[in-house]
Formats: structure tokens, sequence, C-alpha cells
């Protein structure tokens, strides 16, 4: 490496570190799900979440035809007896909700409502199983700044408009 190659390598090696100091500031918080479904027991053992379903992972609500709303939620675990029967009775059930929370510390970062709704589909998926509820409303409230415009939430009103 010549006497000219130090200092450009010097200032890339700053460049990058700069970049990944930046990175890990702006990075948004890790976060748990948890589902609570009105009659039906979950088996979460979080201690702000006794009776709720743990989520292993979920997408936003896609608005449907109907003006209702679909949303497709991965539970950790075997399903309850209950819920099996409320999809094979096409059950309605009155509400479900979905709460995101920080993980470390437990803060609030999204709620989400699902109103007048019934649980569509039940698959096993590995370890997981999924549901599919689909709402006749659904109101997704966003803890953080809502002028964001990002992410779930937006997501949703952005198809709603």
């Amino acid at each position: 490496m010549g006497p000219r190659a130090a200092p450009f390598v010097m200032a890339v090696a700053m460049a990058a570190v700069a970049c990944a100091a930046l990175a890990a500031h702006v990075a948004a918080p890790r976060t748990h799900s948890f589902l609570r479904i009105d009659g039906v027991l979950g088996a979460s053992n979080d201690p702000g979440h006794l009776g709720w379903f743990d989520v292993a992972g979920w997408g936003p609500a896609r608005s449907t035809p109907d003006g209702g709303a679909e949303a497709r939620i991965r539970i950790v675990g075997q399903p309850p007896g209950d819920l099996a029967a409320a999809v094979a009775s096409h059950k309605k059930l009155h509400e479900a909700l979905l709460q995101d929370v920080e993980v470390p510390g437990g803060s609030l970062v999204r709620n989400v409502s699902f109103w007048q709704f019934t649980i569509a589909n039940l698959q096993p998926a590995g370890s997981a199983y999924a549901v599919t509820l689909r709402a006749t409303k659904v109101v997704c409230q966003e803890q953080s700044d809502p002028s964001q415009d990002r992410g779930p939430c937006a997501e949703l009103n952005a198809a709603r408009r």
C-alpha cells in the first residue's frame, strides 16, 4: 500500500464506523406481540399478558371488499380446543386485541383492535399455527408519533383511502 492509500483507507474505515453508529441509533425497537381473543384463553406466561397468546408474527390487516379487514397472525404453540370450535362454528366474536410491546422494557408500541370478527382459518405453521381474523372494523393505533406515516397502521389506513 502506497503513502496515498493510507489516508483513503482510514477515511473509509471512519465512514463505515459512523454509518454503523447511525444505523444503530435509528433502528426501530425490537418488539414482541401478544393477542387477546375474547372468550379464548391463551397460554402466554408474560406477567402483563397472562391468558393472552404469544404471537410469532403478523402482517398488516388488509381491507376487504365488504369494508372490513382481514389479518393473518401466527401464534406460538398448539391451538386450544375452544379456538378450533370458534372456527368450526363460524362464531362471531366481539373483540381481539393485538399489542406490540418493546423488548426489553415492555413499553406499548402499537394496539390493533379487531371488532365483530370471525376466525376464518386455523392452520399449523411449524411450531406455531396461523389464524386469519376477519373483522367488521379494525382500529390500529401507533403509540409513537403518528405523523411519521409508516408501519402497519399507516399501511392499513392508506388501503382504506
